[in-house]
């Protein structure tokens, strides 16, 4: 030790005794200590006083050193809170690794009684591992602070957004439908977490679309969807007035027996007559033929099968004009069905081209506006269809429909020309069932509820068949009378007398989902899922799809309450423009 080491030295020379005497204690000196100079050990005359016996040699002692005052010990816990504040230090400098390796020491540090705090250290970690671009150790530190701290929301966030990143769409979905449940619909609105999830749920419900549509089997659909299909076009371009026995091929005989099976909506035996009849080679309705097999293929959502059709049509040069204009029109809606608004848009605009007195391409270009919001284009597509067949319901009610939205969100003061509109084609149609039923739509969506349900009962009886009015009458209990179980038995109804129908078992699984009953809900849209015929139909489904699932797992997870149907619907918006 220094303060015991002794020094025999000349003193004769006091700066000699000076120099070497801080040279000699300086590592004393640099503790804060002090040097004392005796002559020897036992006597207390200090050094190079007169009774000391000059050029002797003399002993010099340097006394110990006292000892700082020591700092007190940290507890556990504050040497753990030391680390973290280490870390978010190193964080700050963007040191993330260092800042990692603090916040490990600390969760080492911690307490077993004081969970919040790990949880807090390893959400830290992936916030740094974020910033280091590293989303599978995102997921890794979240996980582990969430089971320290179940409802960390800034842990579940964080998390949801790693697994987007890393394209694993149905957890991320799940943290975010776990943040909107634990934090409440008005502050998941207020934050934007909603909005986010939407996003996430729409990218899920794209990707799915396009995988289960390249998947799928083809498969006739509701009676309801092929009525709607052919009552948007003019049957006229395929009528004719040739007897069977005037022909000779069997596939022209068999056309003529498929215009009547249509007509009296037999539709079932139609798809094999078609492929029977076009494999006969036909002399005289090859082309026609063509036309009505890639219309129930495009139903069918088979839509190699349709464009091939409508394809071979289209280069036919000894096809008729309306045949031509009818492939360029439903190849159109194949396109469109498939996401290409492009394409769909080019071959509705040829088809007006090819026949600008033939009111069908109007129509049809018309319902791809309103598809896309393009309300006037479409008002002005409508009116010019209207103009070329006044007699043709189809292009009236879109017209109105089409109004009507723009009323609502554009200008509202035409919701009185609407009604007038309304109460006219009402006059003009009196048989026309679609016409009631968007009368009935409007109502409901003004909340007049007694007068919509005079509608919707009108159109059951003109068409009892079409089920889907009942399922408006169903939607229509939920509002007015907040009566699900009413509802529930009209659906019910509706599914056992048209199992095909995709909007009665979309509508049937809401209800089931504000019962919360979730596997019979997810029953029906998995159901529904394989019989719509466009890529937005399954997207949409899809995506209502996993957000069920992912609600039933958060609320048995967490120990949440699921959201009401007014929070997941709003059914003043479930209104869809009316398919003639």
């Amino acid at each position: 030790m220094v303060g015991s080491k002794m020094y025999n030295v000349d003193l004769s020379d006091t700066k000699t005794k000076i120099v070497l005497g801080v040279a000699a204690a300086g590592t004393a000196l640099a503790l804060g200590g002090a040097l004392y100079y005796m002559s020897s050990s036992e006597s207390e005359t200090p050094s190079g006083s007169a009774d000391t016996p000059k050029n002797e040699p003399v002993t010099l002692k340097q006394e110990a050193v006292p000892e700082a005052p020591k700092e007190p010990e940290l507890t556990p816990l504050e040497e753990a809170d030391k680390r973290k504040a280490a870390g978010n230090g190193f964080f700050k400098k963007s040191d993330f690794e260092g800042a990692i390796n603090c916040y490990l020491e600390a969760i080492d540090l911690y307490p077993e009684e004081n969970p919040v705090e790990k949880s807090h250290c390893y959400q830290n970690m992936a916030a740094a591992s974020e910033k280091l671009g590293k989303p599978e150790d995102v997921v890794k530190y979240c996980s582990k602070a969430l089971v320290l701290n179940q409802k960390y929301i800034k842990a579940i966030q964080r998390r949801a957004t790693a697994y987007e990143k890393l394209n694993k769409y149905e957890a991320s979905i799940k943290d975010w439908t776990a943040v909107c449940l634990i934090e409440g619909p008005e502050k998941s609105m207020k934050s934007g977490y909603m909005a986010t999830s939407d996003r996430v749920l729409k990218a899920y419900g794209d990707e799915k679309a396009k995988k289960l549509m390249a998947a799928r089997v083809p498969k006739l659909p509701s009676h309801t969807v092929i009525n709607s299909a052919l009552d948007n076009i003019h049957m006229r371009d395929f009528h004719t007035t040739t007897k069977p026995e005037a022909l000779e091929n069997m596939g022209d005989k068999l056309y003529i027996q498929i215009l009547s099976d249509i007509e009296k909506k037999e539709y079932d035996v139609v798809p094999d007559k078609l492929d029977k009849a076009i494999s006969e080679e036909p002399a005289k309705f090859l082309n026609q033929l063509r036309v009505l097999r890639g219309i129930f293929a495009w139903v069918m959502a088979d839509y190699q099968t349709a464009l091939q059709n409508f394809d071979a049509v289209i280069l036919d040069t000894k096809s008729y004009m309306r045949l031509k204009v009818q492939a360029h029109i439903h190849r159109g809606e194949v396109y469109q069905a498939k996401g290409d608004k492009n394409r769909a848009l080019a071959d509705y605009n040829t088809a007006v081209q090819l026949d600008e007195d033939h009111p069908d391409p109007y129509l049809h270009r018309a319902q791809f506006y309103l598809s896309i919001e393009g309300l006037e284009q479409a008002i002005k597509d409508l009116n010019k269809c209207i103009s070329l067949d006044e007699e043709f319901a189809a292009p009236w009610t879109q017209l109105v429909y089409g109004q009507y939205q723009m009323a609502r969100t554009m200008s509202p003061s035409l919701l009185d020309e609407v009604f007038r509109n309304l109460s006219k084609m009402q006059e003009k149609f009196p048989n026309v069932a679609d016409v009631f039923a968007l009368y009935g739509q409007v109502l409901q969506d003004q909340r007049q509820f007694s007068a919509a349900e005079e509608k919707f009962q009108e159109a059951q009886r003109l068409s009892p068949d079409n089920v889907t009015y009942k399922a408006h009458v169903a939607t229509l209990k939920m509002m007015a009378e907040n009566n699900f179980d009413a509802a529930l038995v009209l659906l019910n109804e509706a599914h056992e007398k048209d199992p095909k129908c995709d909007f009665v078992l979309e509508n049937l699984g809401m209800i089931y989902i504000q019962k919360q009953m979730y596997p019979e809900a997810l029953e029906c849209f998995k159901k529904a899922l394989e019989l719509v015929k466009t890529e937005a139909e399954a997207a949409h489904l899809s995506a209502l799809y996993i957000g069920i699932q992912c609600q039933w797992e958060v609320c048995d997870e967490y120990n949440v309450k699921p959201v009401s149907l007014a929070d997941l619907q709003d059914f003043s918006q479930m209104m869809t423009a009316p398919q003639g």
